[in-house]
């Protein structure tokens, strides 16, 4: 269990928050928000709503121990990481974030491209591609995970699974040294993959799957994505997508996944987390998820959002079941932008070279212009002109 702080820009938010745990909100003028409402888990405490204005004062008039959980769950919400270490002594730099972590589905049946980059040599290229369109990471899989919606997928055999990815990664390490992620629930296949190049391993179970998997992430030093999935299984992970409080429940799974993998030996600054959108949730849940995404910065950890292309995407941004996976692309940059104003890391997505632009465009828009004022003459000293007697 974690202690998670949401940020509630304004009443509406607050009374969702609210409606979880079913609490009554205090009530705030408009001048007092945003309000951060912290929920102590375990704790027989309602959730305390706390104006960010007033948040020193606040904290002081709490009995001693909500103070400290409080005051660590906020100290927790507010750490950056400056980066994220890989494997082979690199690092992903995660100052200037949202990163962008591109996608290569070496898979004859992903959901989105699957088939395109069967072929080795094409799926090196491609990500190649993606590099040059601005990706910071790309991530390398070759199994796919697709929800039974789109026709459960096959299980293919570890050898399958390392006979797909590692010729690929081998490829592109023979053009560029730039990050690379596998993407893979089996610790033999992520070995592979991380002796052909790869830096970090990107897993959809947060390290349940196969037993040896942290212990071979903690070994060889590599980066990790610690992601939310219902069960073990892609194919049924959607049979069940209900949840007492989804948030709370996501953000203690990977609570727990990330106690998991320091036990093996990973250390926290290889750690980056993923609540898993599509991943046994609702799309009504995913929509949670974005919205509050906030709230998984208690858990103190770069955070990963993949919600390119998703079926979520489509419906709620309008577009035909039967269209081009291309025309989820407004509907993903609308979920980049949720996922940005969230405080995510890195942002997972298909198409790469307009999620750079379009998270460029509104990072320049954001950041203030830093103006340097005239020098402006002294009158009161100004100096004798050459040549002058000095007075």
């Amino acid at each position: 269990m974690t202690d998670l702080v949401f940020p509630a820009a304004d009443a509406a938010a607050l009374s969702e928050i609210a409606g979880w745990d079913g609490f009554r909100p205090a009530t705030f003028q408009a001048a007092e928000f945003p309000v951060d409402v912290v929920r102590l888990a375990g704790s027989s405490s309602p959730p305390l709503m706390i104006s960010r204005a007033r948040r020193a004062e606040s904290l002081k008039a709490l009995p001693a121990t909500l103070r400290e959980r409080a005051g660590a769950a906020f100290a927790a919400a507010a750490h950056r990481g400056a980066r994220l270490a890989l494997a082979h002594g690199r690092w992903l730099d995660l100052a200037s974030g949202p990163l962008v972590m591109g996608v290569v589905n070496v898979t004859p049946d992903s959901f989105s491209d699957g088939g395109l980059y069967l072929d080795r040599d094409r799926a090196a290229a491609r990500a190649l591609e993606l590099f040059a369109d601005g990706a910071a990471l790309v991530d390398i899989g070759g199994e796919s995970t697709r929800p039974a919606t789109y026709g459960a997928a096959k299980e293919v055999s570890p050898d399958e699974e390392t006979a797909r990815v590692v010729p690929v990664i081998e490829a592109i390490r023979r053009e560029t040294a730039a990050p690379l992620s596998i993407d893979t629930r089996r610790a033999s296949v992520a070995l592979a993959a991380i002796e052909a190049g790869a830096d970090l391993v990107n897993d959809v179970t947060a390290l349940r799957f196969d037993p040896a998997m942290a212990e071979t992430v903690a070994r060889t030093g590599a980066g990790t994505i610690l992601m939310h999935m219902r069960g073990l299984d892609p194919r049924t992970m959607q049979s069940n997508t209900t949840y007492s409080h989804l948030l709370a429940d996501v953000a203690s799974s990977l609570a727990e996944a990330v106690a998991r993998a320091a036990a093996a030996g990973v250390q926290s600054g290889a750690i980056a987390v993923d609540p898993g959108l599509g991943f046994g949730k609702s799309a009504e849940g995913n929509l949670v998820l974005l919205r509050h995404l906030g709230a998984f910065r208690s858990l103190g950890l770069p955070i990963v959002i993949g919600a390119s292309r998703k079926g979520f995407v489509r419906r709620f941004s309008g577009v035909a079941e039967d269209s081009p996976a291309a025309d989820r692309l407004p509907g993903s940059l609308a979920c980049a932008a949720a996922a940005a104003d969230g405080g995510a890391a890195l942002v997972r997505a298909h198409d790469a070279v307009e999620t750079v632009r379009y998270l460029r465009m509104r990072r320049a828009i954001a950041t203030p212009a830093v103006r340097t004022a005239p020098p402006r003459p002294d009158s009161g000293s100004l100096a004798p002109a050459a040549g002058a007697p000095a007075s």
